[in-house]
Protein backbone atom coordinates (compact mmCIF):
# COMPACT_ATOMS: atom_id res chain seq x y z
CA UNK A 1 0.00 0.00 0.00
CA UNK A 2 2.90 2.46 0.48
CA UNK A 3 4.28 2.02 -2.56
CA UNK A 4 0.42 2.55 -4.78
CA UNK A 5 0.28 6.17 -2.59
CA UNK A 6 2.86 8.13 -4.27
CA UNK A 7 0.65 6.52 -7.85
CA UNK A 8 -2.68 7.34 -6.37
CA UNK A 9 -1.20 11.03 -5.30
CA UNK A 10 -0.36 11.66 -8.85
CA UNK A 11 -3.29 10.11 -10.77
CA UNK A 12 -5.18 12.44 -8.67
CA UNK A 13 -2.99 15.57 -8.88
CA UNK A 14 -3.73 14.18 -12.68
CA UNK A 15 -7.43 13.71 -12.62
CA UNK A 16 -7.95 17.18 -11.01
CA UNK A 17 -6.13 19.04 -13.53
CA UNK A 18 -8.30 18.13 -15.85
CA UNK A 19 -11.76 17.69 -13.88
CA UNK A 20 -11.19 20.45 -11.17
CA UNK A 21 -14.05 19.61 -9.06
CA UNK A 22 -13.13 15.91 -8.75
CA UNK A 23 -10.98 16.96 -5.49
CA UNK A 24 -14.55 18.53 -4.27
CA UNK A 25 -16.16 14.98 -3.96
CA UNK A 26 -18.92 14.46 -1.72
CA UNK A 27 -19.03 11.91 0.62
CA UNK A 28 -22.46 10.08 -0.89
CA UNK A 29 -24.13 11.53 -4.43
CA UNK A 30 -22.75 12.90 -7.49
CA UNK A 31 -20.16 15.37 -7.70
CA UNK A 32 -19.86 18.38 -9.72
CA UNK A 33 -17.70 16.89 -11.86
CA UNK A 34 -19.10 13.75 -12.35
CA UNK A 35 -22.91 15.85 -13.38
CA UNK A 36 -20.59 17.62 -15.66
CA UNK A 37 -19.38 15.11 -17.24
CA UNK A 38 -22.53 12.70 -17.76
CA UNK A 39 -24.64 16.29 -18.98
CA UNK A 40 -21.78 16.25 -21.87
CA UNK A 41 -22.63 12.54 -22.98
CA UNK A 42 -23.35 11.59 -26.64
CA UNK A 43 -27.34 9.65 -26.59
CA UNK A 44 -26.95 6.52 -27.74
CA UNK A 45 -29.20 3.38 -28.44
CA UNK A 46 -26.85 0.37 -27.34
CA UNK A 47 -26.05 -0.08 -23.37
CA UNK A 48 -22.98 -1.53 -21.41
CA UNK A 49 -24.41 -3.64 -18.75
CA UNK A 50 -21.12 -4.83 -16.95
CA UNK A 51 -17.38 -4.39 -16.74
CA UNK A 52 -16.51 -6.79 -19.28
CA UNK A 53 -18.18 -5.18 -22.11
CA UNK A 54 -16.56 -1.87 -20.79
CA UNK A 55 -13.27 -3.73 -20.93
CA UNK A 56 -14.50 -5.41 -24.20
CA UNK A 57 -15.32 -2.16 -25.80
CA UNK A 58 -11.95 -0.22 -24.32
CA UNK A 59 -10.04 -2.62 -26.12
CA UNK A 60 -11.61 -2.47 -29.64
CA UNK A 61 -11.51 1.28 -29.02
CA UNK A 62 -8.85 3.44 -31.45
CA UNK A 63 -9.68 6.32 -28.94
CA UNK A 64 -7.53 4.93 -26.36
CA UNK A 65 -3.93 4.07 -27.63
CA UNK A 66 -2.29 0.86 -25.98
CA UNK A 67 -0.07 1.95 -22.82
CA UNK A 68 -3.16 3.72 -21.78
CA UNK A 69 -5.52 0.89 -22.47
CA UNK A 70 -3.13 -1.35 -20.18
CA UNK A 71 -2.77 1.03 -17.32
CA UNK A 72 -6.92 1.47 -17.96
CA UNK A 73 -7.08 -2.00 -17.37
CA UNK A 74 -4.87 -2.13 -14.46
CA UNK A 75 -6.70 0.40 -12.65
CA UNK A 76 -10.47 -1.34 -13.24
CA UNK A 77 -8.24 -5.08 -11.93
CA UNK A 78 -7.08 -2.77 -8.66
CA UNK A 79 -10.67 -1.17 -8.38
CA UNK A 80 -12.21 -4.49 -8.74
CA UNK A 81 -9.67 -6.24 -5.99
CA UNK A 82 -10.15 -3.16 -3.45
CA UNK A 83 -14.33 -4.22 -3.92
CA UNK A 84 -13.83 -7.72 -3.66
CA UNK A 85 -11.95 -7.22 -0.62
CA UNK A 86 -14.36 -4.82 0.44
CA UNK A 87 -17.17 -7.55 -0.25
CA UNK A 88 -15.27 -9.75 1.75
CA UNK A 89 -15.32 -7.98 4.82
CA UNK A 90 -12.21 -5.97 4.93
CA UNK A 91 -12.08 -2.39 5.49
CA UNK A 92 -9.44 -0.57 4.18
CA UNK A 93 -11.56 1.58 2.18
CA UNK A 94 -15.02 2.95 3.16
CA UNK A 95 -17.94 2.39 0.23
CA UNK A 96 -17.58 5.95 -0.39
CA UNK A 97 -14.14 6.05 -0.78
CA UNK A 98 -14.65 3.45 -3.67
CA UNK A 99 -16.96 5.29 -5.25
CA UNK A 100 -14.83 8.08 -5.50
CA UNK A 101 -12.00 5.85 -7.08
CA UNK A 102 -14.68 4.17 -9.16
CA UNK A 103 -15.95 8.13 -10.80
CA UNK A 104 -11.99 9.16 -11.31
CA UNK A 105 -11.60 5.77 -12.82
CA UNK A 106 -14.90 6.53 -15.28
CA UNK A 107 -13.94 10.50 -16.05
CA UNK A 108 -10.43 9.33 -17.11
CA UNK A 109 -11.93 6.56 -19.35
CA UNK A 110 -14.45 9.31 -20.44
CA UNK A 111 -12.14 11.68 -20.95
CA UNK A 112 -9.98 9.08 -23.10
CA UNK A 113 -12.92 8.79 -25.55
CA UNK A 114 -14.69 12.17 -25.69
CA UNK A 115 -14.60 14.04 -29.27
CA UNK A 116 -12.82 10.28 -30.67
CA UNK A 117 -15.37 7.52 -30.13
CA UNK A 118 -18.59 9.36 -29.34
CA UNK A 119 -20.53 5.76 -29.26
CA UNK A 120 -18.66 4.05 -26.46
CA UNK A 121 -18.30 7.51 -24.80
CA UNK A 122 -22.47 8.22 -25.05
CA UNK A 123 -22.15 3.91 -23.78
CA UNK A 124 -20.21 4.76 -21.11
CA UNK A 125 -22.06 7.50 -19.56
CA UNK A 126 -25.25 5.60 -20.02
CA UNK A 127 -23.75 2.83 -17.64
CA UNK A 128 -21.86 4.84 -14.86
CA UNK A 129 -24.95 4.34 -12.87
CA UNK A 130 -25.55 0.84 -13.65
CA UNK A 131 -22.56 -0.57 -13.08
CA UNK A 132 -21.82 1.08 -9.69
CA UNK A 133 -24.85 -0.09 -8.45
CA UNK A 134 -23.68 -3.47 -9.70
CA UNK A 135 -20.18 -3.26 -8.13
CA UNK A 136 -21.45 -1.86 -5.24
CA UNK A 137 -24.30 -4.59 -4.09
CA UNK A 138 -22.58 -7.38 -2.79
CA UNK A 139 -24.86 -9.83 -3.97
CA UNK A 140 -24.37 -8.76 -7.72
CA UNK A 141 -20.60 -7.77 -7.60
CA UNK A 142 -19.97 -11.61 -4.86
CA UNK A 143 -22.04 -13.45 -7.71
CA UNK A 144 -20.14 -11.86 -10.98
CA UNK A 145 -16.69 -11.95 -9.58
CA UNK A 146 -16.71 -14.69 -7.20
Amino acid sequence: MMRRAPRLRRGLRLMAAAWPACMCLAALGQTPAHTAALQACPTVKHEIVDLDMLADGLKHSSAVGMFEKLQLKSAIDELVARLKAFHGGARSYTLAQLQEQYDLLMMRIARQLQDKDLALHGRLCNAWEPLWGQLQDRGRFLEKFS
